[in-house]
């Protein structure tokens, strides 16, 4: 269940195109966060029905306060594609009372770090500072989120910015290679939108669209505000229900767009030349996802077992072995719904059919034998690696919590997430490969060189 962007992700670098556009750093979930210790998420509503949680860590320094709005990509009509990343950029610039740079200068003057992220189903901003400066923090984030300004002149300049973004990206090979992959791999689904937009959508969005975006999905009941780090909830809730208690938006679910039906696409092959040295392929699978959550568990382990690692079985086989790749992995992404299992590598173009056939081959055999439990049992460990290296800063915490409670709407999936790891026995991972990763069915996509006949 990678949730996109752990140092797993630094490994397999296309799918950060899911997240737009700063820095930003998400975990896996964790075992320590349960209900008995010192880190159990205690769980609060403000009195405007925003949900709260909180995991008090007193031997901690800092504090991370870090709000998760319900919205993405996924939950835009497709004439505003790209306003949940456009309305990122502007709650960086200024509310109604602090003017453009004023934030930015007084976080930094208390040693703090503030940064946001936007994907397919959500949108996050996050502050992390010293302890005794948290109510400081509280006010500030607050203030982001409730009263942004939205400046016309500040929403020009970064229209321009973003295209800028856009454009980066489209000359990236890995970025633009699964932009087109999402694209392509679905005949109808909101998840084949491209968090930036293009650049029609960019041009398009007006300060109205922006405006009423945010008035309904920037409502209490569509955010979670979570915080983590050397912090009492006995002390903080005062001044959370005064700042972040005091916003009043009306949240209509419905006014959320309808467009969710899916249908996917198979056997898509398609081709692109671009000036790049070196041939980048993408393969993409159907996968599950979190209205299947026994299925999760399995397709994560799946994942590891062929693409996490140099002793995983693409990197043994494909790369040390038949030497076909300079650079092969395997990626599921947990969603919320349309799930994508990708494997992507990059390779000699006059290589081809013999990296297609290989990697085939390494599918159907996970397809056709059970998994030995040795194997198994090495992919539990390192995803169990994995979720304690992401326990290293308050940061990847609420990270964690923050994402899994935005997607299934509380906290049990993260909770349980490693006792659940741990049940799932070798045939399920066969059971999985043979219900979704179809080698005659995949989808297929190459960056090539421009000189490649």
């Amino acid at each position: 269940m990678k949730t996109n962007i752990t140092p797993i992700f630094l490994f397999f670098p296309i799918l950060v195109t899911l997240f737009s556009c700063h820095s930003f750093k998400l975990p896996l979930p964790s075992s320590s966060i349960d209900n008995s210790g010192e880190k159990s998420v205690k769980q609060f509503v403000l009195k405007n029905k925003m949900p709260v949680l909180i995991m008090e860590e007193p031997d901690s320094r800092v504090v991370t306060l870090d709000v998760w709005v319900n919205t993405g990509s996924v939950n835009e009509s497709p004439g505003i594609n790209g306003v949940s990343h456009f309305l990122e950029h502007m709650l960086f610039k200024g509310t109604k009372t602090r003017g453009v740079g004023e934030i930015d200068a007084e976080i930094e003057a208390l040693g703090g770090i503030w940064n946001a992220g936007t994907s397919l189903e959500f949108t996050h901003y996050y502050l992390t500072l010293a302890a005794p400066f948290v109510e400081k923090g509280v006010d500030t984030l607050s203030d982001v989120i409730a009263n942004a300004a939205l400046d016309p002149v500040e929403m020009e300049k970064e229209r321009q910015v973003i295209l800028e973004e856009y454009h980066r990206q489209q000359d990236d090979p890995s970025h633009f290679l699964f932009t087109e992959a999402m694209r392509l791999s679905f005949e109808k689904s909101p998840y084949k939108r491209p968090v930036l937009g293009v650049p029609k959508t960019i041009d398009s969005i007006s300060r109205e669209n922006l405006f009423q975006y945010y008035e309904s999905r920037y409502a209490p009941e569509n955010m979670v505000l979570v915080i983590a780090g050397a912090v009492k909830a006995v002390d903080i809730l005062p001044r959370l229900e005064e700042n972040f208690g005091a916003l009043e938006r009306p949240f209509d679910p419905n006014g959320f767009t309808t467009d969710t039906v899916t249908l996917r696409r198979f056997g898509v092959r398609r081709e692109f030349k671009k000036p790049v040295q070196e041939s980048y392929i993408l393969f993409t699978f159907p996968a599950p996802d979190l209205s299947h959550p026994d299925e999760v568990y399995a397709a994560d382990l799946l994942s590891y077992i062929l693409g996490e690692g140099r002793s995983s079985r693409l990197c043994h086989n494909v790369k040390e072995d038949k030497k076909l790749v300079s650079m092969i992995a395997s990626e599921y992404p947990t969603h919320r719904k349309d799930g994508v299992f990708s494997i992507f590598a990059t390779f000699d173009y006059s290589r081809k059919d013999d990296l297609i056939q290989a990697i085939s081959e390494e599918l159907e055999q996970i397809r056709d034998k059970k998994v030995k439990t040795p194997e198994l049992e090495k992919a539990k460990r390192m995803i169990t690696n994995q979720l304690l290296f992401s326990q290293e800063t308050s940061n990847g915490r609420t990270s964690e919590m923050g994402f899994y409670y935005t997607l299934t709407g509380d906290t049990r999936f993260a909770e349980s997430y490693i006792d659940n790891i741990r049940k799932v026995a070798p045939g399920k991972i066969r059971d999985i490969a043979l219900k979704y990763i179809d080698p005659d069915q995949a989808n297929i996509f190459i960056v090539r060189p421009l000189n490649n006949d």
